[in-house]
């Protein structure tokens, strides 16, 4: 006769212990997967939110023709400067804009405020960020160069787990100090 042999119960508890173990493994490496995804879209939102936030920045600093400042060299929470823009007729017109950290420090605020009227139109920025520093710094170079060091820092909430950081130098192309500067404009 043949002899049958079937699994027994250590046989089968060190496969299950196994099987366990491997799957324990897995999901471990799953698990870690999914927080470095969500870490790396955090990051990956604050960087698109603040760049977003920046090239406005930089297009109205570049056209503006004057900047309400203090001196130079001292960083300030907000910048109001007047711009130039076509209005709806294609004329010229001016306005003025105001960047600021919104009340509840969740965002920066760009105002635009119409001279003819005094309508003011608001448009939020890095909304559901948290802005660990906002700063302006107005730069009297040499040959009288004028610009804006931007320096901007924001978080994710609740835990400040992702921060971005970015600075950068964004020269005043209409002011009248530059103006004079040969070259200026083509730089």
């Amino acid at each position: 006769m043949m002899n049958k042999r079937g699994v027994t119960l250590i046989e089968a508890t060190i496969c299950v212990l196994v099987g366990s173990i491997v799957m324990l493994a897995a999901s471990k490496m799953l698990s870690s997967g999914m927080r470095t995804s969500t870490k790396g879209a955090a990051l990956l939102t604050n960087v698109q939110n603040v760049s977003i936030l920046m090239a406005q920045i930089e297009e109205d600093v570049q056209r503006a023709f004057n900047v309400s400042f203090g001196p130079s060299g001292i960083p300030e929470n907000s910048l109001k400067m007047e711009i130039f823009f076509e209005d709806r007729s294609g004329g010229m017109a001016t306005c003025t804009i105001i960047y600021e950290q919104a009340a509840d420090g969740l965002g920066i605020e760009r105002k635009r405020i119409l001279d003819k009227g005094g309508s003011a139109e608001m448009h939020p920025f890095c909304k559901g960020l948290e802005i660990l520093n906002c700063q302006f710094t107005k730069l009297e170079l040499a040959d009288d160069r004028l610009g804006y060091r931007v320096s901007i820092k924001v978080a994710t909430r609740p835990n400040h787990n992702e921060e971005f950081r970015i600075d950068r130098f964004i020269p005043c192309r209409n002011h009248a100090s530059n103006s004079f500067a040969l070259g200026w404009q083509e730089q």
